[in-house]
């Protein structure tokens, strides 16, 4: 069986805009639902499948259905997902391929996936989730959504304040036609900005990088999910033939991005189906067809398969150990929805989605706030943004259920914290000055906040002012108040974590 392998270009393309286009559509447009399949993506993750397995509570098979798919198909076609539609596989051909160095023998480490992948699915089995440290459709969404639509955001809008600042002849008019198309369909409700974005982009950065050393060099060793595929395909029935070099040369060894006719490479578990071998092939040699055979032996050191697997059924204990733990931080707030602290960490894929789509700007990704293994995960940064009162938009695109969906008349009564008054940065407390900004954007229903009339000594005059004060039984920790809190620096009203209210099962 030919194809011309223009034909996966073409997919790889349509795909890739195709992913691009849902992540750009995973925002606010005026309506609190979202129109289009946002997160299709993580439907067909397998690795977003194991997390969801591996978590506590009930899991509907038929949210995730598409990934189940992908694995028959693995079992069919072979590794194809990797070489046809991984969005970050075609962003490492397309920034990483200038990069690479034809003929370039190093060997890599091709078996350190297998081993990875055997570490985190015994670290999940023992209730530690990393999968999404190490997703390539984690790392490709979050890198979009903390490091790419920011820039583009930014430099979009910069472009066409200068456009009609300038007045250019022709082009200024023109930008009256082509913004409204911009800011409907490609541009963010608000200019994001993110924490840990430059250390994002160092990580993306880094994986193309890599092309230098060797091409494809995160699929080829690292990446858990082509590890995953690789397994299946083994036993798949397409096969490429002739499986090894052939005897008159050896460009299959040294062109292959992949490596797949190396001596220690399990042909079928590495092979791709880019179907580059066709052209690189001086005798035309290279077909496709469908056989009953499966190809080649892993051919891994069992003591290092039990190596890597008792290391991640060890992290688990280590992490639930250690010092810093989310139970002793009030200032580890979660979105509205999101379920018990420990099943939210092993539901979690760290995509980024809840991210991109949070109107107030709230959720920012983690760093240590809950715990070693929380980076990444959402977690809301109420001087920075706050979680808008009527939308219920992260739970809609939360692809494992690790942000429950809920309705919007239940959202209005989640709590996800408690704000508290800092009485020594409070204006009405610490200066004497009259402030009303919390209590005027307090969102609730009945206000949570109120004032009190007391009269205070100013110098020498004694005066009379209105001082805030939180109900508890009516405050839902949305954050607003501290993001307006007029006082410069740290915010004279916190959100803390007290009294949230959070689901101890995961209903999908």
């Amino acid at each position: 069986m030919r194809v011309d392998r223009k034909l996966r270009i073409t997919v790889q393309t349509i795909s890739l805009l195709g992913f691009l286009w849902l992540f750009l559509q995973t925002e606010y447009r005026g309506t609190d639902e979202l129109a289009y399949p946002v997160s299709l993506l993580f439907r067909l993750d397998p690795l977003a499948f194991l997390a969801a397995l591996f978590s506590p509570g009930t899991l509907s098979l038929f949210v995730l259905w598409p990934a189940v798919l992908l694995i028959l198909l693995t079992l069919l076609l072979g590794r194809f997902f990797c070489g046809w539609f991984c969005p970050l596989g075609s962003l490492l051909d397309l920034f990483g391929g200038p990069l690479r160095q034809p003929g370039r023998l190093f060997r890599g480490w091709p078996k350190v996936k297998y081993y990875l992948l055997a570490g985190l699915v015994l670290a999940a089995l023992c209730g530690l989730q990393l999968f999404g440290l190490f997703d390539p459709l984690s790392i490709f969404l979050r890198s979009l959504t903390l490091v790419v639509n920011p820039v583009w955001n930014l430099l979009a809008n910069g472009l066409f304040d200068w456009l009609y600042q300038a007045k250019v002849p022709l082009v200024s008019p023109a930008a009256d036609v082509v913004y409204p198309f911009f800011r409907d369909y490609l541009l963010a409700f608000h200019q994001p900005v993110f924490l840990l974005g430059f250390f994002t982009a160092l990580t993306l950065l880094l994986l193309i990088l890599l092309e230098r050393v060797q091409p494809r060099f995160w699929c080829r060793n690292v990446c858990p999910l082509g590890a995953l595929l690789g397994i299946c395909s083994r036993y798949s029935l397409l096969q490429r033939s002739p499986q090894a070099d052939c005897p008159e040369c050896s460009l299959c060894s040294t062109k292959c991005r992949m490596g797949a006719t190396n001596e220690d490479s399990a042909q079928s578990a590495e092979c791709i189906r880019c179907l580059d071998c066709y052209d690189f092939c001086p005798w035309q040699r290279i077909e496709f067809h469908f056989t009953q055979r499966s190809s080649g032996r892993l051919d891994l050191s069992r003591r290092s398969l039990l190596t890597a697997a008792a290391g991640g059924a060890l992290l688990a204990p280590l992490v639930a150990a250690a010092p810093l733990s989310a139970r002793q931080r009030n200032d580890l707030i979660r979105p509205p929805g999101a379920v018990v602290e420990e099943e939210f960490l092993r539901s979690c894929i760290r995509c980024g989605e809840c991210m991109k789509v949070c109107i107030g700007g709230a959720l920012h990704p983690d760093f240590l706030r809950g715990g070693t293994f929380s980076l990444w995960s959402p977690v809301l940064v109420a001087r920075l943004g706050y979680c808008e009162y009527d939308c219920t938009l992260c739970g809609q695109v939360c692809p494992t259920g690790a942000i429950r969906l809920l309705d919007i008349q239940e959202k209005r009564k989640t709590k996800i914290g408690l704000a508290v008054i800092d009485k020594n940065r409070c204006l009405p407390f610490a200066r004497g000055e009259e402030c009303l900004v919390c209590e005027e954007h307090c969102p609730t229903g009945k206000k949570a906040i109120v004032f009190d009339r007391r009269k205070v000594l100013v110098g020498s005059e004694v005066k009379e002012f209105q001082q805030p004060r939180v109900l508890s039984a009516l405050c839902i920790g949305c954050g607003i108040c501290e993001t307006r809190c007029p006082v410069a620096g740290r915010s004279a009203i916190v959100v803390t974590n007290e009294g949230e209210s959070r689901t101890p099962t995961r209903l999908v």
